[in-house]
């Protein structure tokens, strides 16, 4: 991770096992923050999160490392998804 970008968002991420989790609206906010910082969104992996479990839901994944606009994708990835209860992992 970008050490500005963690800085300033990582007070909002559920943490296990190394890996931050953010819910709808704060991985909305990392992708603003990648895009102003001019880093490509990677991709993005859905997960439900629990006291008990991680669960990650490969079919609500997407690779955008080829993308040429994987800000805007990244974004109505997102939004799709937005009510379905995921946590999110982004990759950058």
């Amino acid at each position: 991770m970008n050490n500005e970008i963690e800085s300033s968002i990582i007070s909002k991420a559920i943490i296990r096992a190394g890996i931050h989790f953010y819910e709808y609206e704060d991985a909305l906010e990392l992708i603003n923050l990648c895009q102003k910082a001019s880093l490509p969104i990677l991709g993005i992996d859905s997960f439900i999160v629990t006291e008990t479990k991680t669960q990650p839901f490969l079919e609500h994944s997407i690779d955008l490392s080829y993308s040429e606009n994987s800000y805007e994708q990244a974004k109505d990835f997102l939004k799709l998804r937005k009510c379905k209860g995921f946590v999110f992992e982004v990759v950058y």
